[in-house]
C-alpha cells in the first residue's frame, strides 16, 4: 500500500497554508477540513484517499479551493487529546472522525465544530448521537455495520467448519465498543447454537496468552473485535492465531483479511468515507449536523483469504467463495 508521511504536529503543518488560504480570492478564507484519526496513515490511507478524491469531486481541492489537514494517532489513543486540539485551534469548518474515541476527543476540543463521524460503531450507546434520524448535537455520519452481521460471520463458519461447537472471542474489556460487540456476538451464537469462549487482553503483553488460553479450550475459531489495540496489532495477532491452528473472522477491515484473517464481513469503507464527503459539503453550505440524519452501509463486503486457508489446512467450500467479493490466493 502507498505510503504517506505522518502529520505529526497538525497545527505547525496547517498554519502556513491557512494564513495564504485567506489572503487569496480577496481575503476569502478557503473551507477548512480537518481529519481526526485513531488509525496510522499508511493503513488507513485506501479510506481517507477515497474521502479525498470525494471531496475534490464536490470542488473541494486541497490546496486549491479547501484546505485539508489530516491528523493520524498511530493507534495510540492517548495522543487523541493533543492531536484534536491543535486541529480545533485552526478552527476547521468540520472535522472528519473515523472512530468514537476520535469523536470524543474533536467533541471536547471543539464542543461548537460540526463533526462527521466516517465509521461509527454503536454510536447511540456510546453516547455519540441521540438516534439516527435526529442525531443532535455537533455529531453526524456514516454508521459501520447493519443488524445480524455477528450472524452471517457464524454462519459462513459454520458452513466452512461443519462440526464447530465453540467460537473464540479476543476483546478488550476496558474498551466500550468491545463490550457491545461481545454482547451481539454472544446473542448471535445463541441464536445459532454454538458456544463463546472468550479471552481477556488489554495490552500488547497480553495477546499471546489470551490467544493460546483460547486455543487450549477448543473453540473452532477466532472472532477479533475492531479496537484500537487489536487493529494496531493485527499482524501479530494473525501469526499467533494461525500457528494455534485458529481462523480469524471480523465484521471490520482494517486490513485484517490482507494481515492474514481467514474470513471477514464488513462495510466497504472507501465507499462510507466518499459518502461522508456529501456530509461535508451539506454541513460546509450550511446544514447543521444535527438536521442530517445518519446514514447506513447500502452493502457488505464478504472476503476470503486461501492462502491462510490452506495454511491452516481448511477447504472454503465453492458455495462461499461464490459470494466473496474478494478471494486472497
Amino acid at each position: 500500500m502507498k505510503r504517506r508521511e505522518f502529520l505529526m504536529s497538525a497545527a505547525a503543518l496547517a498554519a502556513p497554508r491557512l494564513a495564504n488560504a485567506q489572503r487569496e480570492n480577496g481575503g476569502a478564507k478557503r473551507p477548512v477540513v480537518g481529519i481526526l484519526a485513531l488509525s496510522a496513515s499508511e493503513s488507513d490511507d485506501e479510506e481517507i484517499q477515497a474521502l479525498i478524491d470525494a471531496l475534490a469531486q464536490l470542488g473541494y481541492v486541497d490546496g486549491e479551493t479547501a484546505t485539508i489537514i489530516r491528523s493520524y494517532a498511530n493507534f495510540e489513543a492517548a495522543r487523541l487529546p493533543a492531536l484534536a486540539a491543535k486541529l480545533a485551534a485552526l478552527r476547521p469548518d468540520v472535522i472528519v472522525a473515523d472512530t468514537a474515541s476520535p469523536i470524543k476527543a474533536a467533541q471536547k476540543a471543539g464542543p461548537n465544530i460540526p463533526i462527521v463521524g466516517g465509521s461509527m460503531s454503536y454510536p447511540i450507546e456510546q453516547g455519540l448521537i441521540a438516534s439516527f434520524a435526529r442525531p443532535g448535537g455537533n455529531v453526524t455520519g456514516l454508521a459501520s455495520q447493519v443488524d445480524d452481521m455477528d450472524t452471517k460471520v457464524i454462519e459462513l463458519m459454520l458452513e466452512i467448519i461443519r462440526d464447530a461447537k465453540s467460537v473464540g472471542l479476543l476483546l478488550n474489556p476496558d474498551a466500550t465498543l468491545s463490550v457491545l460487540e461481545e454482547r451481539d456476538l454472544r446473542a448471535a451464537a445463541r441464536k445459532l447454537g454454538i458456544g463463546v469462549e472468550s479471552a481477556a487482553a488489554r495490552a500488547p503483553s497480553e495477546i499471546e496468552g489470551a490467544i493460546s488460553k483460547l486455543a487450549n479450550t477448543g473453540v473452532s475459531f477466532l472472532a477479533m473485535q475492531p479496537n484500537a489495540l487489536f487493529i494496531g496489532e493485527r499482524n501479530r495477532i494473525m501469526r499467533l492465531a494461525i500457528a494455534a491452528h485458529l481462523p480469524t473472522v471480523s465484521t471490520q477491515t482494517g486490513d485484517l483479511i490482507g494481515a492474514g484473517a481467514f474470513l471477514t464481513y464488513s462495510v466497504k469503507l472507501p465507499e462510507i468515507y466518499r459518502r461522508a464527503a456529501v456530509f461535508v459539503d451539506k454541513i460546509i453550505k450550511g446544514t447543521k449536523p444535527s438536521d442530517l440524519p445518519v446514514e447506513f452501509p447500502a452493502q457488505l463486503r464478504l472476503a476470503v483469504n486461501l492462502k491462510t486457508a490452506k495454511t491452516l489446512g481448511i477447504t472454503i467450500p465453492q458455495s462461499v467463495l461464490l459470494r466473496a467479493d474478494e478471494v486472497i490466493e
